[in-house]
């Protein structure tokens, strides 16, 4: 697949055949992410890799610890203005394919618990930072990782969900996994075989005309 296409036609999916992903895959998509662009050569990305029955565990506690109202460990950021309306508007498309009605408590609330069971994708990837590198700038080379990891992904005709949700809560990885104490959790990245089938996965968000959001000085009309 050309970059130019697979930027152009990337998109969250967030559902998923219960197919594995090999180990060896997700090594050679984790391999070809590391070359993402890194200020000074730092790469501070870290990655927890996670399958079977100790996701499972680890969705089931992200699920609990959601429904009981626990504090969150890894918060939202407060969105205004035009992003808060960008995100409403994906929201709205999302519940719109799904057939979600704004009164449906019960189906919103199962909406939820998708997500914070790493959408139920047969892997998620955990990234993290140290906490020597953990600062605004170091963050940027994450996104970047980020971005190669979902784009390599494609290439084996996986699909990948970047989802806060993710890590929302951490009492189920400090429980069932033995972490650095000095691994900051950034976002997790679901990862699996698209299911063509479910709904939201038809669901491309709009992207905003890039003239509205740039300026541009030294050039000729």
């Amino acid at each position: 697949m050309e970059i130019r296409e697979a930027i152009m036609t990337r998109k969250s999916i967030r559902g998923f055949k219960d197919t594995p992903v090999s180990k060896e895959t997700i090594a050679d998509i984790l391999n070809t992410a590391s070359r993402s662009v890194s200020a000074l050569n730092s790469q501070p990305w870290r990655c927890i890799v996670l399958a079977g029955d100790i996701k499972d565990k680890i969705g089931e506690a992200n699920v609990q610890a959601f429904l009981s109202g626990a504090e969150e460990d890894v918060k939202d950021p407060v969105m205004q203005g035009e992003g808060r309306q960008r995100m409403i508007g994906v929201a709205k498309q999302l519940f719109a394919a799904m057939d979600i009605q704004r009164e449906d408590k019960e189906k919103r609330l199962w909406w939820s618990q998708r997500g914070f069971r790493f959408f139920d994708a047969p892997a998620v990837v955990l990234i993290c930072i140290d906490k020597e590198f953990d600062s605004e700038f170091h963050r940027l080379d994450i996104g970047a990782f980020m971005q190669n990891f979902t784009l390599a992904a494609m290439d084996y005709g996986l699909g990948t969900c970047v989802e806060l949700q993710a890590v929302t809560y951490l009492g189920g990885v400090r429980e069932y996994l033995d972490v650095d104490p000095n691994a900051e959790f950034v976002v997790g990245i679901a990862l699996g075989y698209p299911d063509d089938d479910f709904p939201a996965n038809h669901v491309v968000s709009e992207r905003a005309d890039m003239a509205g959001l740039t300026e541009w000085y030294g050039f000729e009309d």
